[in-house]
């Protein structure tokens, strides 16, 4: 291992130890540093840059996971669209019954019908739940402020989406 990448090495091991220092037993920075044996700037520098990760690796995390989640409202959406085109189309009957002829002789006929629909509405509330999910999804519905008061008499005001 050369020494650079054994510098490396240390420094993403130190980090992980900053990490459970500071977020699992929530020590100080001074502290911190004493238990690991170097400065508090140290500690400092190594907190900022997990900070920066952290972030980076949540931004990620939380645009990937609305990515899967709107591909997955986009095919629901879709199939909601091909139910509710298939809901539209007339529908035909068959339908067949025995007649008695002469003596003995009896013969089939047989009949169809069409029959128009108007579509079933249990398709499009799916697609209007699909657009209001992507819509949230999204951030594009404007907050809402909600007044209240606290027990002790503050005034509360709460933004609700």
């Amino acid at each position: 291992m050369t020494v650079s990448a054994r510098k490396a090495a240390e420094m993403a091991q130190r980090r992980a130890h900053v990490a459970r220092l500071y977020l699992i037993e929530k020590k100080a920075q001074a502290v911190i540093a004493q238990a690991l044996e170097v400065s508090q700037s140290t500690v400092s520098r190594d907190l900022t840059e997990l900070q920066k990760q952290w972030i980076e690796s949540a931004l990620v995390d939380i645009n990937e996971a609305k990515g899967k989640e709107l591909a997955r409202i986009d095919a629901l959406e879709l199939a909601y669209w091909d139910a509710w085109t298939r809901s539209l189309q007339p529908t035909t009957k068959s339908t067949q019954k025995a007649v008695e002829g002469g003596i003995g002789q009896s013969r089939k006929e047989a009949s169809k019908t069409t029959e128009e629909t108007v579509g079933d509405p249990r398709w499009l509330a799916g697609v209007q739940w699909c657009i209001s999910e992507r819509c949230k999804i999204l951030g594009l519905y404007a907050p809402k402020a909600v007044a209240g008061q606290e027990d002790d008499g503050a005034l509360l005001i709460r933004l609700d989406v």
